[in-house]
């Protein structure tokens, strides 16, 4: 089979389609023949070696949509052909990805079956931050409706699906903060209420949100986590600043308030049930138009690296995924 190989951690350079072993499923797993694998954030992390989970040479990808290939002992509920969503980042048991290929290993109990309307290019372009930001509102910060909801990083992936998230599910009010005026945009058709851009003077000091979801870091998230309402929830999805703060556990007590933080990556392995369930609800919500209509690119399998340049650059056009078997 073909798949995208990084040969060694570096820039997106290290990127090559190359012939590789088709793997085989062991139990509990299905192969998946992958028609569209989504490309994030973290898949650059990965390539450079930020995260060790993987070690070269490995084929990156977390998120695909696809057909059921082959199905490993002790697998139930799913057949050949059948087509699902899948993700791939169950570092913990094996340290493989392996989305950005034409045939992708998966443990079946984070594959969740297609609606039979959605398509698989939207499935794959909306998992992986789709369910971040579900559990994340969800789960962890228990989103109410009367709550208002800062989301940073707004016309990003994530930050997008949470403001859709937090829209859909009937937050009082959305506030998008952005890094440019010329993001804002992407925030408006996110859902969000208001667009606040950081740095132009406006900033977050007038607010009082009941939920900040966070996948930035650095100033903004100093400033916020003392601007919480009463019992607020703080909700670090990320840090793509690479600025780390310190928190005061005495200010977290004297403001009622909460700071707390929800990784994907390191739950899948742990709640494979809570993945699935939220996988198949964000996937159901999309298919029914719940979330609004997304908007992503879709670029060869052999343009992986052109994707990844679009990331580190942050000059892309949103989300970007990987035709394999349109």
């Amino acid at each position: 089979m073909k798949a995208v190989v990084v040969s060694r951690f570096g820039g997106p350079e290290v990127l090559a389609v190359e012939e590789q072993a088709e793997p085989r499923p062991g139990p509990g797993e299905i192969t998946i023949a992958v028609r569209y694998a989504g490309v994030g954030f973290v898949d650059t992390l990965f390539r450079s070696g930020h995260f060790r989970f993987l070690a070269p040479p490995f084929t990156p990808g977390i998120e695909v949509a696809g057909d059921v290939l082959e199905i490993g002992e002790d697998v139930t509920g799913l057949e050949p052909g059948q087509g699902v969503a899948a993700l791939l980042n169950d570092f913990f048991r094996g340290g493989r990805a392996g989305g950005y290929a034409e045939v992708a290993a998966a443990r079946a109990d984070l594959v969740t079956p297609l609606p039979a309307e959605m398509d698989p290019a939207d499935a794959a372009a909306l998992l992986a931050n789709g369910v971040t930001a579900w559990i994340a509102l969800t789960d962890v910060a228990r989103l109410a409706p009367s709550d208002t909801v800062v989301v940073l990083g707004v016309s990003g992936g994530v930050g997008g699906q949470a403001a859709r998230i937090a829209r859909a599910s009937g937050a009082a009010r959305v506030i998008g903060i952005v890094g440019s005026p010329e993001r804002a945009e992407l925030a408006t058709v996110n859902g969000c209420d208001e667009v606040l851009v950081a740095g132009d003077g406006a900033g977050p000091d007038p607010l009082a949100p009941d939920v900040v979801f966070d996948p930035v870091g650095g100033d903004l998230r100093r400033r916020l986590i003392g601007r919480l309402a009463p019992f607020g929830r703080y909700v670090v999805v990320g840090n793509a600043s690479g600025d780390d703060i310190e928190v005061s556990t005495d200010g977290l007590w004297h403001a009622s308030a909460t700071v707390t933080g929800f990784s994907l990556g390191g739950i899948a392995h742990l709640r494979p049930g809570l993945v699935r369930d939220a996988m198949a609800a964000v996937l159901d919500r999309q298919a029914k138009g719940e979330l609004g209509e997304l908007t992503h690119t879709v670029l060869d399998m052999a343009e992986a690296a052109t994707a990844h340049r679009w990331l580190a650059e942050r000059s892309g056009p949103g989300k970007v995924v990987l035709a394999v078997r349109p």
